[in-house]
């Protein structure tokens, strides 16, 4: 039977509560702690959910929690018992929560965690002979130990990511992200989120006593399998990979997410567009016709083997955020973002910062085959002068 089709059981729900959404946020912070997610209804129907990935969207590291719970909760899709394993994976990768409700004739019966659906992944043997290097985002971007709060603040926003390798002494040594910059450098012990005090400010504190020293590192040549479990058992949710002992990548259970839909996407040309509403919707045709264009151009391309691509789409006021991720055969995955008023002009600035991405990553590929020939040329002398 193919695993795509098959429900989710109800024996992997876990329990949470819901609430109003007029509540204000101070008063549901020890819930969302408890269960690391709630459901937010108006009128007894499903508004969103609240996990600290939205207090952190909504800024509420360092102001006020007097709002209503409605104000940030997020629109996640919901699960139900005719919900495959296919529509769950999508549903985590483009609200990118930790958790989504579950409900059973018309009522919340609970959250679906991300880690219980990766422990189903591996369950029905989903992440099977699919290589580390395969899903991994390359390179991975890192900074020193010694580097300020703001630094690291500032990398993050400069290049679109969530989360820095942290290098102390040349070697990785923890992991720091835009949760632990927001959070981490206030007096231990105060209520989070409405903090009133910041013995470190940005400035002057160093990443490397705020960072995340529970490291999981794993060579490239590893499976998504193992990738996956060290994860789990860990309670992490990222992974470093390394390649002699160096930084190659990093993988994340969104990544590994991402990996599976682009694989079992039932397009032929392998394009997925996610946050299609009805402001855009009008346009998903010309979109995958654009994207199209640009997947037939990149296969054309030597070294370099375009499988998939999935681009989200995101709209704050009058401007568009894009964010695509193309799966390469064998050579990890390339990451691209954009941002424009207009969505057409949004799109074209993707795909050339991805064709951009394409050739850089084809010329590393020539400059290493190169690299290696030479190598190989080396060894061979040597054994001739044996």
């Amino acid at each position: 039977m193919d695993s795509s089709i098959i429900n989710i059981p109800r024996e992997l729900i876990s329990e949470t509560e819901s609430f109003d959404g007029s509540v204000p946020i101070s008063s549901i912070l020890d819930k969302i702690n408890k269960f690391g997610a709630v459901v937010i209804t108006k009128k007894e129907k499903y508004l969103g959910i609240i996990d600290n990935r939205a207090l952190y969207r909504s800024g509420l590291g360092t102001g006020s929690t007097k709002m209503s719970a409605s104000k940030i909760c997020i629109n996640a899709p919901s699960l139900t018992d005719d919900t495959s394993i296919d529509e769950a994976l999508l549903g985590f990768y483009k609200s990118r929560t930790k958790a989504l409700p579950y409900f059973s004739n018309g009522k919340v019966a609970g959250i679906i965690k991300r880690f219980t659906i990766l422990k189903a992944l591996l369950s029905l043997g989903m992440l099977k002979e699919i290589r580390v290097s395969d899903a991994m985002t390359s390179p991975v971007l890192a900074i020193d130990s010694e580097a300020s709060l703001a630094q690291a603040k500032a990398a993050m926003r400069d290049n679109k990511v969530s989360r820095l390798v942290v290098i102390k002494d040349k070697r990785p040594y923890g992991i720091i992200t835009n949760h632990d910059i927001a959070y981490g450098h206030f007096k231990e012990g105060e209520r989070l989120p409405e903090m009133k005090s910041a013995p470190h400010p940005e400035g002057s504190a160093n990443v490397g006593g705020m960072c995340n020293t529970n490291l999981v590192v794993l060579n490239y040549t590893k499976g998504l399998s193992d990738a996956a479990r060290e994860m789990i058992e860990n309670n992490v949710s990222s992974v470093i990979v390394l390649s002699s002992g160096k930084p190659a990548g990093i993988i994340t259970v969104f990544d590994i997410f991402g990996n599976i839909i682009s694989r079992r996407n039932s397009s032929e040309d392998n394009i997925l567009i996610s946050g299609i509403n009805d402001k855009n919707r009008e346009y998903e045709q010309e979109m995958k016709d654009e994207i199209s264009k640009f997947m037939s151009k990149a296969k054309k391309m030597r070294r370099v083997k375009p499988s998939a691509i999935i681009v989200n789409i995101k709209s704050s006021g009058k401007m568009y955020n894009m964010h695509a991720r193309l799966s390469l055969d064998g050579s990890g995955t390339i990451n691209a973002h954009a941002e424009e008023y207009m969505l057409d002009r949004c799109l074209r600035k993707l795909l050339d910062s991805l064709t951009n991405e394409l050739k850089r990553t084809k010329e590393k590929t020539i400059t290493m085959s190169r690299k290696e020939e030479f190598r190989r040329g080396i060894d061979e002398v040597r054994i001739d002068e044996l």
